[in-house]
């Protein structure tokens, strides 16, 4: 069993988005380290596969196609090495529990709301800009109601203490 070194480094920098200087470095250390073997160059590729996912598992917007899109990196990697007649079964173990811990996804505030710009000096654009921040606030996430409360109670505190100061200084200046 040969393993292409040329087929892993692509699958890994393309499909996996790893960092090309990063992966050639480390590939060169472990060889030089544990000597030239094609199970080192396999424990390698997994060691390596398994170190982007974490990072796409941390830094993948996490929404409607989360789960799909790593479950597909999983299955593209598992095809890989299946085709080199190498034991997947640990990745494979990976990928089971990854789906039966599969945790329910509250899309976040940006990601889940409708975003469209109107024309602020129109009626109908008003109008429609009215609609969609409702509409956004209706279907929001917990999260995102409590910050649109939030800062509705920081205009008017700081509407407030103006309307104070307007009068304080009025009634300073009309003596």
């Amino acid at each position: 069993m040969k393993l292409s070194e040329t087929k892993y480094n692509k699958l890994l920098l393309t499909e996996f988005k790893g960092d090309k200087n990063q992966l050639h470095t480390e590939f060169v250390r472990v060889i030089e380290e544990h000597g030239y073997s094609e199970e080192i160059k396999i424990d390698f590729y997994k060691a390596a596969f398994n170190s982007l996912m974490n990072w796409h598992k941390t830094h993948t917007r996490k929404d409607e196609f989360y789960y799909d899109y790593l479950i597909n990196l999983y299955v593209i990697f598992i095809n890989a090495l299946e085709e080199d007649e190498i034991d997947t079964s640990d990745i494979e173990a990976e990928l089971e529990e990854f789906k039966t811990n599969k945790i329910p996804i509250y899309l976040s505030s940006t990601s889940a709301l409708e975003n469209r710009n109107y024309n602020p000096n129109t009626k109908y654009g008003r109008k429609k800009a009215r609609e969609q921040a409702l509409r956004n606030y209706e279907n929001g996430t917990p999260e995102y109601r409590k910050e649109q409360d939030n800062i509705k109670v920081w205009a008017m505190v700081i509407l407030i203490i103006g309307v104070v100061i307007f009068y304080w200084l009025k009634s300073k200046f009309m003596k």
